[in-house]
């Protein structure tokens, strides 16, 4: 009995687990047989009684192309038995004739790991429709020429070729763009393929080609790589007259060139340059006075090897000439590797008189359509250099700035009279404009503005509508509907699809990555609800995408479009413009035009040098945070205090007087600057009113010159707002609040206009954004060099306030205008900006 009852124990526990064992199992299906080479099939993974957690990563197979095209679930239940299966789907397609095998691998599913067997496939031959080689329907290749130069530019064509009977329309049959390794070639960019018709062996073909051109620097054989592009093939129509596609991948042949080498010996002024140049030498001027500049530019332009190449030929110069020489600029023709131009300009500044000769220069390429080598020699110029006129200018007194001793301030001197530039003819001058033409220019941007304010209002209004994701969807689901009626091949009808089903979520406001039929419900709240009409299409959608040979439902879109007219969206209203969310972007620009924000000095880097007395660092960190935010009021005011902790009165002031010209309110900046230009030494006229606090002047620190701009364009605003209450009241409007409203706004705008012009004028010359301070003593020059010469100059003051409007060598010499007129060249390291 004993022995009866183990052996029970031992049956029931072997059939448990052999149960076990079958209801969890993960397969390839099919688990081997053959694939055609560069035909995609499709191979499933198939999980039984479990599921996988996230997507399995399949290993890389050399030789085979694996990609994800769906996955399925079904529940089964036989005689009371529930079992369940997930299937993902696979397109793959063999990339090389070898055999294949997927090896084996083990995916975490919901029942724990499991190990999916190894999978092995043959590699044959792609056949299209009943047996016919693939070969002889589509087929692509590369032309080039069989023997080139190294280096020279030569043709490179590719050619796709398919039969135009198993051809689908020219949109649906490439599946794919050319992938194509070009090394060691140095390629430009394919163009957009082009289409043209041929006949073979009687039979039509479209021709898909791309023309593009190539070099290759290196001599010996170069054997291109093969080229692979995916074709979508017609291998028959179905019972609804439409094309039935397979997708193949379409190699193309690998063409050899031969790369001969250049000849030898080369000449010595060859830099390794194939194709075909010009080289152009231009001098301007050709006669010009010691420390006057002349430019002397090379151009070199054509087609060739560009990539390879170096750089413009160098050139010789007499040491009398002192040289700037940026770098060469390099402009290629648009969309083009191998045409190009490379400009390279010098300066030269003659440092004594004499006749110089600049030249001759010369360059040498390789021809490859004669075979030889090419040598160009641009022309010496002759250029004659003059001594400078010397003149007796008058003895000008300097004044004397302060060392650091506190004491009172003098205001800086103007500078003398220097020769100014010629003017050129520029014809007449346009005379005033009449009084009424001027009120119509000023009524004309106001008009404007008003009007750009409600189209901005009703644009965001558009935008932040939260029914418009959904009227949207429902829009483009009308057009998708349309367009599966008359939708014919596969490819196609499932992508319109796959779009009806991303539209018909939106409209459902269903948030799920993955819906399921079972979400599009209709019924009250709370629960029970019922499965709608649209639930029924889902589940149609999702047979016909991911199960084979599952066509839609005959009905499905008389069915689809009724569903659509039974869900409506409300339409937009045009009042939702007035709402103050949609006006607020208006609201706030005027309020950012008027409201004044106290600067915050954050405790970033340079704080925290300067906490600890590391004052040299501060100043370089504030210093680079000017670079990057020139017009930043905090930056200006702590790189004084770190200036004024080194001694450095002068520059600190002049860095004060840029950061109260930013924030003229903060209380801090307005006690530095009378700090610092007390011992400085120096006060600018336009300063010094505001250290001192004369009334003027406090009426005008209430906001800063910027500012004053925007609250002048906000009482013109307000003018125009009453003079529209106005008009409404002459014609026929008698409510009285509209004339108080007017007259209210008049006198505002009367009052706020007044302030802000009486305020800008307190504020010139800083309210231009070219303004720059002298923060020390120096020499104004008329031409831009401190060459050893007879130019005129003139003593500069520091504290002299000026506009910057024009600059030689960028970063190196400003053109300074003043008030009075004169104008005159001074370095940048002199001068600070106030605002950028």
């Amino acid at each position: 009995m004993r022995r009866l009852q183990t052996f029970i124990t031992s049956l029931v526990a072997f059939v448990a687990l052999t149960a076990f064992a079958r209801a969890q199992s993960a397969r390839w299906e099919p688990s081997g047989g053959s694939l055609a080479f560069g035909q995609s099939s499709q191979l499933q993974l198939v999980f039984e009684g479990c599921a996988p957690k996230g997507r399995p990563s399949v290993p890389s197979v050399d030789g085979l192309s694996l990609q994800s095209a769906g996955q399925s679930s079904q529940t089964s239940i036989v005689n009371g038995t529930v079992s369940r299966s997930e299937t993902l789907a696979y397109s793959a397609r063999p990339t090389k004739r070898d055999d294949i095998t997927i090896p084996e691998f083990s995916v975490e599913t919901d029942k724990g790991r499991i190990t999916i067997p190894s999978a092995s496939f043959t590699v044959g031959q792609a056949t299209v429709g009943n047996g016919v080689s693939l070969e002889s329907i589509a087929t692509s290749n590369f032309a080039v020429p069989a023997t080139v130069w190294a280096g020279e530019v030569f043709p490179i064509e590719y050619t796709l070729n398919v039969r135009q009977r198993n051809a689908p329309s020219l949109e649906n049959l490439l599946g794919s763009l050319l992938d194509w390794k070009p090394a060691p070639l140095a390629i430009e960019e394919w163009p957009k393929p082009a289409k043209r018709d041929s006949l073979v062996n009687g039979e039509s073909f479209i021709t898909i080609f791309q023309k593009t051109r190539a070099t290759i620097a290196k001599p010996g054989p170069v054997t291109l790589a093969e080229g692979n592009q995916l074709v979508n093939i017609a291998k028959g129509v179905d019972f609804f007259g439409r094309y039935v596609l397979d997708q193949f991948a379409i190699t193309s042949n690998r063409p050899t060139i031969n790369v001969r080498p250049l000849p030898s010996p080369a000449p010595t002024a060859f830099n390794g340059a194939v194709g075909q140049f010009t080289l152009k030498s231009n001098v301007v001027p050709a006669t010009a006075s010691v420390g006057e500049p002349i430019t002397w530019t090379l151009t070199l332009s054509g087609t060739g090897n560009w990539p390879d190449l170096s750089g413009l030929p160098a050139r010789s110069v007499s040491k009398d000439f002192r040289t700037v020489q940026p770098q060469a600029r390099r402009t290629p023709k648009e969309g083009m590797l191998f045409d190009a131009s490379l400009v390279e300009d010098v300066v030269l500044i003659p440092t004594k008189p004499g006749n110089y000769a600049l030249g001759p220069t010369t360059w040498s390429y390789f021809d490859p359509s004669k075979g030889e080598y090419q040598t160009v020699t641009t022309p010496a110029v002759t250029v004659t250099i003059s001594a400078a006129t010397e003149t007796t200018t008058p003895a000008i007194t300097t004044p004397t700035s302060s060392t650091g001793q506190s004491g009172k301030a003098k205001p800086p001197v103007m500078p003398k009279g220097l020769p100014r530039d010629p003017l050129p003819d520029t014809g007449e001058s346009l005379p005033p404009m009449k009084f009424s033409s001027l009120l119509a220019a000023l009524c004309l941007p106001v008009a404007a503005l008003l009007a750009f304010w409600l189209w901005l209002a009703l644009r965001r209004a558009r935008e932040t509508d939260p029914l418009r994701p959904r009227r949207e969807a429902r829009a483009r689901l009308a057009a998708t509907i349309e367009t599966l009626r008359t939708a014919k091949n596969q490819p196609q009808i499932a992508a319109l699809l796959l779009a009806w089903q991303k539209d018909t979520a939106i409209l459902h406001q269903i948030s799920a990555a993955v819906p399921a039929a079972s979400d599009f419900t209709v019924g009250g709240v709370p629960p029970p609800r019922t499965a709608s009409p649209t639930s029924a299409l889902w589940a149609d959608t999702e047979r016909a995408l991911y199960r084979d040979a599952t066509p839609l439902p005959t009905d499905w879109i008389t069915r689809a479009q009724q569903a659509l007219q039974d869900n409506r969206v409300k339409a937009f209203s045009f009042w939702q413009l007035f709402r103050l969310k949609n006006l607020l972007p208006f609201a706030a620009l005027i309020v950012i035009g008027l409201t004044l924000t106290s600067t915050t000095l954050r405790a970033d880097a340079g704080r925290a040098a300067y906490d600890r007395a590391d004052f040299a660092a501060a100043e370089q960190a504030w210093r680079s945070a000017l670079v990057k935010s020139p017009a930043s009021a905090a930056a200006h005011h702590n790189l004084a205090l770190a200036l004024a902790q080194q001694d450095r009165w002068a520059e600190a002031a002049a860095h004060a007087a840029a950061a109260f010209a930013q924030q003229p309110r903060d209380t801090a900046i307005r006690w530095n600057l009378t700090f610092t230009m007390e011992r400085a030494g120096y006060a600018p006229s336009v300063f010094s009113g505001f250290a001192r606090s004369h009334p003027p002047h406090q009426l005008a620190s209430q906001l800063s010159a910027t500012q004053w701009q925007f609250a002048a364009i906000f009482a013109l605003s307000l003018a125009a707002i009453g003079g529209v209450l106005l008009l409404a009241r002459g014609y026929g409007n008698r409510a009285r609040w509209l004339k108080i409203t007017a007259i209210t706004l008049f006198t505002f705008a009367i009052l706020l206009g007044s302030a802000a012009v009486f305020s800008l004028r307190v504020y010139s010359p800083i309210n231009d954004a070219r303004a720059v301070i002298v923060w020390h003593d120096t020499t104004l020059r008329s031409i831009p060099t401190e060459a050893d010469t007879a130019q005129k100059t003139t003593p500069l003051s520091a504290g002299t306030v000026a506009i910057v409007n024009h600059s030689f060598i960028p970063g190196a010499w400003a053109r300074l205008s003043f008030p009075n007129g004169q104008t005159g060249w001074l370095r940048q390291e002199d001068l600070v900006a106030l605002w950028k």
